[in-house]
């Protein structure tokens, strides 16, 4: 989750360039911008594009202290538990529930807006979600609903397939005629 593709888009998200983006010897990300000025690891590299963007995630991420430490708080939480627990199949499974409980009543992981957390979040489970069938989706329909909406911006999606979460799952299952 946290590598050089992730942070490509989304600086793209963000509409900034990412600079040159790679892993060190140590296996964690860096940004290079110039000559001199290195940003490592994936939330402090986050927070850099976020400075550099007048975008609306990023403006939404950096409004008050309270969101920049609460969108802070995810990006960590993106990088050390949901990356790593969407490529196991029981952390995965009470992940998902967990985000699919939190979503009931939360339109975006912090406040009412976009931020770097919802990218952040939504890039690390898209393969994830890209698994599931579509009766697994309707299970996790509250979570379904959050990824279903940011896809649906360009800038999220950047020309991959739209995931389908049409909510009548046997119009894709059940395709055979009936005489």
């Amino acid at each position: 989750m946290c590598d050089v593709a992730v942070v490509k888009k989304i600086a793209n998200c963000l509409g900034v360039a990412p600079g040159k983006v790679q892993l060190n010897d140590e296996q964690v990300v860096t940004r290079t911008i110039g000559q001199n000025k290195t940003v490592q690891g994936f939330a402090t590299i986050l927070e850099s594009l976020a400075r550099e963007s007048k975008s609306e995630a990023a403006q939404n991420s950096t409004s008050t202290k309270e969101v920049k430490a609460q969108v802070y708080q995810w990006l960590e939480f993106a990088v050390l538990y949901v990356a790593p627990g969407s490529k196991d199949k029981y952390v995965s499974k009470q992940l998902l529930a967990d985000f699919n409980k939190l979503f009931i009543s939360k339109s975006y992981l912090v406040g009412n807006f976009i931020t770097l957390a919802d990218l952040a979040v939504y890039y690390a489970i898209y393969d994830l979600m890209k698994s599931l069938s579509p009766v697994d989706k309707e299970n996790y329909l509250n979570l379904s609903r959050w990824f279903d909406h940011l896809q649906q911006r360009p800038e999220v999606h950047q020309g991959e397939p739209l995931l389908n979460f049409t909510t009548i799952y046997l119009h894709g299952w059940a395709t055979g005629t009936h005489i």
